[in-house]
C-alpha cells in the first residue's frame, strides 16, 4: 500500500492545567508567551505484507512549523526587537522516520487483533535556528525550542495493539499506543517525554462506498527531561525567558472527539483507493506549567493498497 496524508495543527492561547491562563499572567514571570502555533505535516507511506500476519511499513513524513510570540510589554526585549511587540518564528524540513512491524495473532470472520513494534529514527533536526530578540544585542539567529524543532533527536520505541470488529453495516475498534525513548537525552542534552495514548472508534457504512466514524482519544504525555543545550534561559531583569526554554512547560494530557469519512471505491477506474479526513476536537486539556492548548488537528489522507 501507498499512502499520502496531510496534517493541519492549529494551536491558539495559553493553558495552565485545565484553565486558560492571559498573557498578562504569563507576563509576571516571563519575557516572552507564545500565542498561538501551526504545524502542516506531510507524510508519505509504504507498507508490505509479507504474508497473512506480517505487514512492515515505513513513514517519512515532511513538517512546516510556524509559532507566533508576544513580548512582555515591560521587557526591554521590545527595544532588542526594533519596537515591536510580536516576532514570529518558522522552521521546515524533514522529520523522524518510523519503521514498524505489524503482527496479526487473532484472525476470525469479523475479528482482527495486531500488536505492532516500532522504532522511530532521529532524521529530523534539532538544530533548527530563526531570528529572535536578545537583550542589548537585537535580533539574533538562535536556537529554538524543542516545539520548533523537526525531531525528537532520540531513538523512540513504538509499541501498540490494535482490535478491530467489522459487521455488515459497521465496525468498531480500540488500540493502545506509546512512545518510548530509548536514550536518555539527545545532542541538546535533554530528551521529549514519553507518550500513552488510547483511542475507541465506531464506523457505519452509509453506502458501499462511503462511511463515517467517530470516537474519543486519550494522549499522555511526559515532561520534557534535561536542559536544551543553547535555549537562552535567563533569568533576565527578575523574569525568566521565553516559556517553551523550561522542562516544567511540557507534557500533559488530553481528550479529543474524532469525526471522520472515509472513502473507498470497490470496483473501476478507482479501485482500492481509499480517501480520508479525520478531526480531533480537544474536549479536554490538563497541561504542565504553561503551555500552548491545541484547538483542532485536521487530517486528509490518500491510500492505495493492491
Amino acid at each position: 500500500m501507498l499512502s499520502y496524508r496531510y496534517m493541519h495543527m492549529q494551536m491558539d492561547g495559553m493553558r495552565s492545567g485545565t484553565s486558560s491562563i492571559s498573557p498578562a499572567e504569563i507576563f509576571n514571570s516571563y519575557h516572552v508567551s507564545p500565542e498561538s502555533m501551526r504545524m502542516d505535516m506531510h507524510m508519505f507511506g509504504f507498507m508490505y505484507a509479507f504474508s497473512d500476519q506480517l505487514t512492515v511499513m515505513l513513514m517519512a513524513n515532511y513538517i512546516d512549523n510556524e509559532m507566533e510570540h508576544r513580548i512582555n510589554p515591560s521587557s526591554m526585549l521590545i527595544m532588542a526587537n526594533g519596537g515591536n511587540d510580536a516576532f514570529t518564528t518558522a522552521t521546515s524540513g524533514l522529520g523522524d522516520t518510523r519503521v514498524t512491524a505489524l503482527y496479526k495473532f487473532i484472525h476470525t470472520a469479523n475479528t482482527n487483533v495486531h500488536a505492532g513494534i516500532g522504532l522511530s529514527l532521529p532524521t529530523g533536526s534539532i538544530d533548527e535556528t530563526d531570528a529572535i530578540p536578545m537583550m542589548n544585542m537585537g535580533l539574533v539567529d538562535s536556537v529554538l525550542p524543542a516545539p520548533m524543532q523537526l525531531g525528537s533527536g532520540t531513538v523512540d520505541l513504538l509499541p501498540s495493539i490494535t482490535l478491530r470488529q467489522e459487521f455488515a453495516q459497521g465496525s468498531y475498534g480500540i488500540q493502545g499506543n506509546g512512545v518510548i525513548r530509548l536514550q536518555d537525552e539527545n545532542n541538546r542534552n535533554y530528551r521529549l517525554g514519553h507518550q500513552l495514548g488510547a483511542t475507541g472508534w465506531a464506523g457505519y457504512l452509509l453506502t458501499d462506498w462511503l462511511s463515517v466514524n467517530g470516537g474519543l482519544s486519550y494522549l499522555y504525555s511526559g515532561e520534557l527531561q534535561g536542559d536544551q543545550q543553547g535555549i537562552n534561559q535567563g533569568p533576565m531583569m527578575g523574569l525568566q525567558t521565553v516559556t517553551t526554554a523550561y522542562a516544567e512547560n511540557y507534557g500533559g494530557q488530553r481528550v479529543e472527539a474524532i469525526v471522520g469519512l472515509n472513502l473507498l471505491k470497490q470496483s473501476g477506474t478507482l479501485q482500492g483507493h481509499r480517501i480520508a479526513l479525520d478531526l480531533r476536537v480537544p474536549l479536554w486539556q490538563d497541561l504542565n506549567g504553561v503551555q500552548l492548548e491545541t484547538d483542532y488537528t485536521l487530517t486528509l489522507g490518500w491510500q492505495k493498497a493492491w
